[in-house]
């Protein structure tokens, strides 16, 4: 929280510039559609401010492309992780700033939620979940399935995809019975409660997510500008939370 105040007491006084080059923002797939919400907001309140360019990925793609010097200007992970490491290998403007915390579901959109979570797991055909070792949300998955005791029947049973977009895109298709992804994509759809089941928090690690300025930008001011934008939007508890 210190922090917060630190960035919002030396950036929130000074002018939004305009360049021609766009402020380049990545950001975690599953946070993707409330960024274009937040970018939308931003620019209608902002309308001097720089435009905003969008790269979307899984945390860890993103990682490896800053560390690789992809030139953008703030890093929005859905962990904390990769954040702090940036910050650790001196790549970053200032400390990784958490911006948002959630929540993991298990989507069955084709079966009403009639039993436990475990029930519903086991009875799946097929199961898809993001990369554990590049995003957080199908590292959570992972450790929950671990947390339940949950073994594949064969080696169908589980389908891993780069990402929680991609992990959406292939149940939505119908190529995959059932997935985990994030509570936020779901209430973006207006998805019914029975098309789902929250997973209990305590099967798996916080889903902590956290934010940095990376160390090579060019627009320190209007990077800590909307940093400070988005974190007000999410001043209390973000409605993954709420449940």
């Amino acid at each position: 929280m210190r922090y917060r105040l630190l960035f919002a007491l030396i950036f929130c006084t000074l002018p939004v510039l305009t360049s021609a080059e766009p402020l380049r923002v990545g950001v975690a797939s599953n946070f993707a559609k409330t960024m274009e919400a937040l970018i939308a907001e931003y620019q209608q309140t902002y309308p001097t401010a720089d435009a905003i360019a969008i790269s979307i990925g899984s945390t860890g793609k993103l990682y490896a492309q800053i560390q690789q010097g992809a030139p953008l200007d703030l890093f929005f992970a859905a962990d904390e992780e990769r954040p702090n490491q940036l910050v650790q290998a001196g790549l970053t403007l200032g400390p990784a700033q958490p911006y948002t915390q959630g929540r993991l579901v298990f989507w069955h959109p084709k079966d009403a939620k009639q039993s436990e979570l475990p029930t519903q797991i086991n009875q799946s055909t097929n199961i898809a979940i993001a990369n554990p070792r590049l995003a957080p949300y199908g590292l959570a998955a992972r450790q929950a399935l671990d947390s339940l005791g949950w073994k594949p029947k064969h080696q169908a049973s589980l389908i891993t995809l780069e990402n929680v977009g991609q992990t959406w895109a292939i149940v939505t298709s119908g190529n995959a019975s059932t997935g985990f992804v994030a509570l936020s994509q779901i209430r973006e759809q207006g998805l019914p409660e029975h098309t789902y089941t929250l997973v209990p928090a305590h099967l798996h690690e916080p889903i902590v997510q956290a934010a940095v300025i990376v160390g090579t930008t060019a627009k320190p001011r209007a990077a800590a500008h909307f940093l400070n934008f988005v974190q007000s939007r999410f001043s209390v508890p973000p409605p993954e939370l709420s449940q």
